[in-house]
């Protein structure tokens, strides 16, 4: 059987190039005989689409883009359409129902993967991974980013940091606790040059106990020992 990197040299898709195949691989091993929905968002020339049928054999495979393809590819699906159009990803989530893989490989402007994220989460399997490429967009103005500013809010790459916060924070040392809508169902957040692989699932609860209630003049009080202590 032939690993993911050595389909990978039958086409010439931009995951060789930018290194992503071998992460990819990391992630895909033990999904690669399963029964799996996979959707990729930005399709190009559809190489990428290709090394995926090629790999998950018993995969349902569909891909998006905004321009029309004049090609088709066996056994998987393209769709046209704007990512950040939920009308649009309504008409995909209807037919496919719940996600295991979604990648998106898109136009790369932050506000539409955050849009896209915003919407496709909920159709995430538990445990599926959702994937974003090329980062380092997060960084250029014309994409929404700033190379001065790496803390500039609605990137990108600050909106994935946050979920990786969300994970970690704990509500009882943080004043004035407004729970995320992500607390509590993000397993993990990994990040690699250009590339995040977030993973769905549910994070230890003890961050999240609902049924504790913190007063207000506690949250003050903690709130002043932090600025004092």
């Amino acid at each position: 059987m032939e690993s993911l990197a050595q389909i990978g040299k039958k086409y010439p898709t931009s995951k060789n190039r930018t290194g992503f195949i071998p992460i990819y691989e990391s992630y895909f091993d033990c999904l690669r005989e399963k029964e799996i929905n996979i959707l990729e968002i930005g399709v190009e020339k559809g190489d990428s689409l290709r090394l995926w049928r090629d790999y998950f054999t018993k995969a349902k495979i569909c891909g998006l883009d905004i321009v029309k393809k004049d090609f088709s590819i066996n056994n998987v699906e393209i769709f046209c359409g704007d990512q950040s159009d939920h009308n649009f990803l309504s008409i995909i989530v209807e037919k496919y129902g719940k996600f295991d893989v979604i990648i998106d490989d898109g136009c790369h402007v932050s506000k539409h993967i955050i849009s896209s994220f915003n919407y496709l989460f909920d159709y995430l399997n538990e445990n599926g991974l959702y994937i974003v490429e090329d980062l380092q967009t997060s960084y250029i103005p014309r994409f929404g980013g700033s190379r001065l500013n790496l803390n500039k809010k609605k990137t990108s790459m600050n909106f994935i940091k946050t979920l990786s916060d969300s994970i970690n924070y704990e509500q009882y040392d943080k004043p004035f606790f407004k729970k995320s809508i992500y607390d509590g169902k993000i397993k993990s957040v990994h990040f690699y040059q250009n590339i995040s692989i977030i993973r769905k699932g549910e994070s230890v609860k003890y961050f999240y106990n609902e049924n504790q209630k913190v007063k207000p003049l506690d949250k003050v009080k903690k709130l002043f020992s932090l600025i004092f202590s």
